[in-house]
This record gives C-alpha cells, sequence and structure tokens, in this order.
C-alpha cells in the first residue's frame, strides 16, 4: 500500500503575540464572578437563551435546531430575532417575533419588553441577538444587573456563543463579560464545521481557546461544547429547501409545499449530524427552553 504522509500545519507558536478583542466597556463596571454551571440542571425552569455571535459562526443553524428539539418535546418556547441588522431567523421558523423596526434604541426597548413579557409569565424563550454592539449591550448598560433580576423573577439567563476559529470572534464575549453580564449557564459553542477540514478541529481552535477572553470565561464556570460539521453542500440545500432538519433527515415537505426531498445519502449525514449535535450537546440538554 502507498505511504501516506501527513503534513499538520502547527496552529500557533508557543508564545504567540494575543491579538486583543473586545469593545471597550461603555461603563467603569467590573466583572462579577459567577458560580460555575457544570452540573446546573434547569428540566422545568423557564429559561431565556441569549444568542450571541458574529455572521456565519452557526448561530441561526444552532437556534433552528433548538428550537426543533424544543417543539419535539412538546414545547413552544417564544423564538425571537432582536439583532437589529440581520434577521434571517424568521425564513426557516414560523412565528418568530421581532421587533417593528431596526433602530437599535427601539429594539433595545423592544427586547427589555419580551424580558418583562417573560418574567411576568413565567415562560421560555431563544432569542437571536447577532454580534457587537446588540440590543442586549445596551440593555446591560441601563441595567447592568440584567442577569440577576431575570433570575429573581424565576428566568434562567443563559449566555450562548457561537465561536469560530477566528479570534475576532470573541469579541462579543469579551465585551459583554467585561460589562458584567456572566450567567452561571454560559456555553461556548465551538463551531467545527467552520474549522480546516483537514485539520483537528482541536488545532484549528487553538488560538481562540488559549486566548485570553476565553480562557477567563471557562475560569469562573463556561462551559465548551462542540457544534459538529455538517456538509456545508447539505446545509446549503436545506436552507434553500427552507426546510427543518428533522423534514430534511426523514423526506418530508411542509405542509401546503411542495419539496423535492434530499437523496438518500444527504439524509444520512443529516441523520447522522442531529445525532452528533445530541451528543456534544448533551452538557447544557437541560438547558434548551
Amino acid at each position: 500500500m502507498p505511504t501516506v504522509i501527513q503534513f499538520n500545519r502547527r496552529p500557533i507558536l508557543e508564545g504567540e503575540e494575543e491579538t486583543p478583542v473586545g469593545l471597550p466597556p461603555s461603563s467603569s463596571l467590573q466583572p462579577r464572578i459567577a458560580a460555575s454551571g457544570v452540573g446546573v440542571d434547569l428540566t422545568g425552569k423557564p429559561k431565556v437563551w441569549f444568542a450571541v455571535g458574529p455572521g456565519r459562526s452557526g448561530k441561526t443553524m444552532l437556534l433552528r435546531w433548538a428550537a426543533e428539539m424544543s417543539a419535539s418535546r412538546g414545547e413552544a418556547p417564544i423564538v425571537a430575532a432582536a439583532d437589529p441588522q440581520n434577521r434571517s431567523l424568521k425564513n426557516y421558523l414560523d412565528g418568530v417575533a421581532e421587533p417593528p423596526t431596526n433602530d437599535a434604541t427601539a429594539t433595545s426597548r423592544w427586547l427589555e419588553a419580551l424580558l418583562r413579557h417573560l418574567m411576568d409569565e413565567k415562560t421560555s424563550a431563544l432569542v437571536d441577538l447577532g454580534g457587537g454592539d446588540t440590543s442586549l449591550h445596551k440593555l446591560l448598560t441601563t441595567v447592568p444587573d440584567l442577569g440577576e433580576t431575570l433570575a429573581g423573577a424565576g428566568v434562567v439567563p443563559v449566555a450562548i456563543y457561537t465561536i469560530g476559529p477566528r479570534v475576532d470572534d470573541l469579541a462579543a464575549l469579551a465585551s459583554f463579560e467585561a460589562l458584567g453580564f456572566q450567567p452561571a449557564t454560559t456555553a461556548l459553542v465551538r463551531n467545527a464545521g467552520l474549522a480546516d477540514p483537514m485539520a483537528e478541529r482541536e488545532d484549528a481552535f487553538a488560538r481562540v481557546t488559549r486566548h485570553s477572553a476565553y480562557q477567563a470565561a471557562v475560569a469562573r464556570g463556561a462551559l465548551e461544547v462542540w457544534m459538529p460539521r455538517l456538509d456545508p453542500a447539505v446545509a446549503q440545500e436545506i436552507e434553500a429547501k427552507r426546510i427543518s432538519f428533522t423534514q430534511a433527515r426523514d423526506a418530508i415537505s411542509p405542509e401546503g409545499r411542495k419539496v423535492g426531498p434530499l437523496g438518500p445519502f444527504d439524509r444520512a449525514r443529516v441523520r447522522h449530524w442531529m445525532t452528533a449535535m445530541g451528543a456534544e450537546l448533551a452538557p447544557i440538554a437541560s438547558w434548551l427552553p
């Protein structure tokens, strides 16, 4: 048999200079240390996901999967698109709540009203916030103890950060942590689908996972999980058809629509990916609304 030689890139140089990330805090607040999220069981508790991540970090894909998993259990959390600029979530899910405008200040007020509703009704939500200077950032500057306020009203805040192998993807994490938004239930979701498929995922993310902003979040209790890779061509086909992952896996057309099914191999790829998602995200399974 021919000899196969693999050439692995050295991901980072030992002692390499670190790239600064994050926006300057808009207040003088100091970060608060939160308890570790390890072992926190949120089963049966109202919770709100604050999903944060830059464009193409896998955030929308993760939220679509989370909404499907909730629906499969008979749950119906509010799904909200609160990113002032990009609200693509409504292209894939029915009944997505959104502000009537993309004005950042108005969106922040809308988010505040949504959170008041969750506290009053003791219900759950999945909120797509985008990345960077979001409506949550504006709300935190005026309500710095937002996490504690929600928890005190019986709604558990869950911070979900989708991260690719770029150090710049840590900017929102660094900014929110510096503002003191440090829920005990925080997950760092590393999207393996964005890594070089020829490299080990740990190597591809080495510069990110060794960054001080990432390490600080882990040290105070944030959980690290992986989002497994779904073949990009298959993911694009599902997006183009505007179908759910379950519909793609089971060759089901949405009610009232005629959609050609994926081929048998692609359906198998979706089935494998959904199984892998359940396994990789098992540490935060009870955090799903």
